[in-house]
């Protein structure tokens, strides 16, 4: 059998490719919602299209690189394709991002354009990129939508390759700088056929709600080309907290929402004031970081559904380990999505049997062709046609997966290994708690111990014992070398762009924040 690869024409355009497979049979359905707007499959396909004769004019062409710096918004969507219709690289910047790596992203990535609102712009502090040569702002005071309807639709798709480069995204910088993550045009289709149909089962009955944005791997598969594959209607939203992404679910009655783990436990810590009515959604899913296992249990007590976890990276552009519909394990991230080779391997690389710790080294034909400008850094990630991913997992007998850290969490007290996934959803498990994290700390003589900061659900002042409550609950749970010798209570956790526990901001001002 061929790969889903080898099935793609070599001569391929995957903007074309996904607009067009809607337009005899669902031109007329909804393809986005957002705000009080409906955009139907075929007046996103002439927007893009206008979209695209808009780039020409701004002198865009092949390969050249344009950053797009917008929230989840049509506009958004139509700069995305419009700039993969004509051949060109656009390099998605997520508005959560800091200034200053925005402002490396748009040196590092040497965009030719940047469209962005005025607000955004206004708040770059550094404008003067030696590579830029225009931008396009977008935003209330100049919609897209009245620049396009001066444009026909006459732009035809470029002559691309499945091989072609078509989009960038950035890592989220947790580690140091954010890397540029090089795409292909066919890694769309194997993410949306690999995951979004034959396992998730998408179909074009579906609304599509994720808390993700665009600029994330996660949410630019769950919000901009998973819809389209399989002929289903996407929700943009602006939301800007829980009570926002309730009130969304409430209006649009999505079938499937695409969350984050801190995004269920607010849901629930708010369940007494803001219930969550959600007879209209079928499926739940969770990705970029792990789920405790304590919110997966607490969510199927008060909802009385599962939700389906799986993880993907950046570099392998979506998810490729996965629970599937009606057979999930709380704490487990699944099996191996089908079209993804999945080993763990020792230091020396050998590959280890089930029950034995190991570093998670996938294989699959939508990993990134590198990152750009990182020699090094793409060598030591990519080996062959497989990624080491820096997680480290076991599997059990029944092929089932289990986070145990990455390998730059995890750390040592008194030469034993702490993970810090464990003693955090101990922490959640046993106290009433929103959200908690686990990295090491050194006390007075040097030496490290473990410190966790943790976040009450109300953080009212009553929490003067909360150490002491927290310790003597994890003493009678766990070893004593893991129990936190240290807690602070913080209102929120610090989180990169893509919502995952910033453990480097919380590592760099440790012992600033609020100590018991």
């Amino acid at each position: 059998m061929k790969s889903i690869y080898d099935q793609i024409s070599p001569q391929f355009n995957v903007a074309s490719y996904f607009l067009e497979k809607n337009l005899t049979n669902l031109a007329d359905k909804t393809a986005i919602y957002y705000k009080d707007q409906t955009i139907s499959y075929a007046e996103l396909y002439a927007n893009v299209r206008k979209m695209a004769s808009l780039l020409k004019d701004l002198q865009i062409d092949w390969e050249n690189r344009i950053c797009i710096y917008l929230p989840d918004c049509p506009a958004f969507v139509y700069a995305f394709w419009g700039a993969i219709w004509i051949g060109a690289v656009p390099v998605a910047i997520n508005v959560s991002c800091k200034v200053s790596d925005v402002e490396y992203m748009l040196t590092d990535a040497r965009a030719k354009l940047l469209i962005t609102t005025k607000s955004l712009y206004d708040g770059l502090s550094r404008k003067d990129s030696p590579f830029l040569k225009e931008v396009l702002l977008v935003d209330d005071v100049i919609p897209l939508e009245s620049r396009l309807s001066h444009y026909v639709e006459e732009t035809e798709a470029a002559n691309t390759s499945r091989d072609d480069v078509a989009f960038w995204l950035y890592t989220s910088g947790s580690t140091g700088r954010p890397k540029g993550v090089i795409h292909l045009h066919h890694d769309m289709v194997v993410c949306a056929e690999t995951y979004a149909k034959n396992t998730i089962h998408l179909t074009e009955q579906d609304v599509i709600y994720s808390v993700a944005n665009m600029p994330f791997a996660y949410g630019l598969g769950n919000s901009l080309y998973f819809p389209l594959y399989v002929g289903a209607s996407v929700v943009l939203s602006d939301a800007e907290n829980v009570f926002d992404v309730i009130d969304d679910i409430h209006r649009y009655r999505p079938t499937v929402f695409f969350g984050l783990p801190f995004i269920y436990a607010s849901i629930l810590a708010v369940d007494d004031i803001a219930p969550l009515h959600d007879d209209s959604v079928r499926l739940f899913i969770s990705a970029a970081e792990q789920l405790p296992p304590t919110i997966w249990r607490k969510w199927k007590e008060r909802y009385g559904k599962e939700i389906c976890e799986g993880i993907g990276t950046t570099e392998l552009l979506h998810i490729f380990l996965s629970n599937t519909p009606g057979d999930c394990r709380p704490g487990s991230t699944g099996k191996p999505v089908d079209g993804y080779e999945i080993k763990l391997l020792d230091s020396e690389g050998n590959e280890l049997p089930p029950g034995h710790v190991g570093d998670l080294v996938v294989t699959g034909e939508s990993l990134m062709q590198g990152y750009w400008n990182r020699h090094r850094e793409t060598r030591e990630a990519i080996c062959g046609e497989s990624m080491r991913t820096g997680d480290r997992y076991y599997k059990d007998e029944d092929g089932y997966y289990y986070f145990v850290g990455r390998n730059d969490d995890c750390f040592k007290v008194n030469g034993q290994w702490i993970i810090p996934f464990e003693i955090e959803d101990a922490l959640l498990r046993y106290a009433d708690l929103l959200d908690a994290a686990v990295i090491p700390e050194q006390d007075e003589r040097g030496m490290v111990m473990v410190a966790a900061y943790v976040c009450p659900k109300a953080n009212d002042g009553k929490n003067t014992h909360l150490e002491q409550e927290l310790r003597k609950v994890l003493r009678s749970k766990l070893p004593a070398y893991k129990v936190p010798q240290r807690v602070y209570v913080i209102e929120k956790l610090p989180r990169t762009s893509t919502g995952k526990i910033d453990r480097k901001r919380l590592t760099a001002t440790r012992g600033k924040e609020m100590p018991i």
